[in-house]
């Protein structure tokens, strides 16, 4: 997981929902959902970091807006900009054909203990909760540090972190890095580590250096 910098409340935003009681009769949530992942998270998952996409079908789109504090036991916060981020569906990295939600905002649901959940919009420091280990050649599994292990291993738990998609997917990252950096001939390996990278908090944890 990682900072993600909330801006101010978009404009069009507040003028679309000024009059609305009803998330379901908020009709432009593409449109804020865009605006989003370019300007806050570089079309980057909230939560686990893959790359998060957005169809025109509702079907096959692969996110959604996610209410950090859920709108169900905190219906004054269902419009405030900054309680809004973007989550994948949990079927990033999924088989064809496979629908299954493994991880993220839909796993975590409506579940929130405020005193536990590491809020990425407020929590600066959040990466250095997290760790990684590689297991069994091939897979990465993001374990907590000595920080707080107690709210890492919740937010791990919650949102189904070390789902075996995401072990496989983060393995996979890493070796396309490694590949990519070798065919470019960079000398600074740390140079190419952007924030739009998938997994970019696992990656600069494996160059640190």
């Amino acid at each position: 997981m990682r900072y993600i910098q909330k801006l101010d409340t978009p404009n069009f935003f507040t003028e679309d929902t000024q009059l609305l009681t009803d998330w379901k009769n908020y009709k432009k949530k593409k449109k804020l959902k865009e605006y989003i992942l370019k300007n806050e998270q570089n079309y980057l998952c909230c939560y686990c970091e893959s790359k998060v996409t957005i169809l025109g079908d509702k079907e096959k789109d692969g996110s959604h807006l996610e209410h950090i504090k859920p709108k169900k036991f905190y219906a004054d916060l269902t419009f405030y900009y900054n309680n809004l981020l973007v989550s994948c569906q949990g079927t990033c990295h999924n088989s064809e054909n496979d629908k299954t939600r493994y991880s993220c905002g839909h796993k975590k649901d409506d579940e929130y203990i405020d005193n536990k959940f590491l809020n990425p919009t407020i929590v600066e420091d959040i990466r250095d909760y997290f760790k990684y280990e590689t297991i069994e050649n091939e897979k990465v599994k993001i374990v907590p540090t000595a920080k707080d292990s107690n709210k890492a291993e919740y937010m791990i738990n919650l949102l189904h972190l070390n789902d075996d998609t995401l072990l496989y997917a983060r393995g996979k990252a890493l070796k396309d890095f490694e590949e990519f950096w070798l065919e470019i001939e960079v000398d600074d390996i740390r140079s190419m580590l952007t924030e739009d990278l998938e997994f970019i908090s696992f990656l600069r944890y494996e160059y640190s250096f």
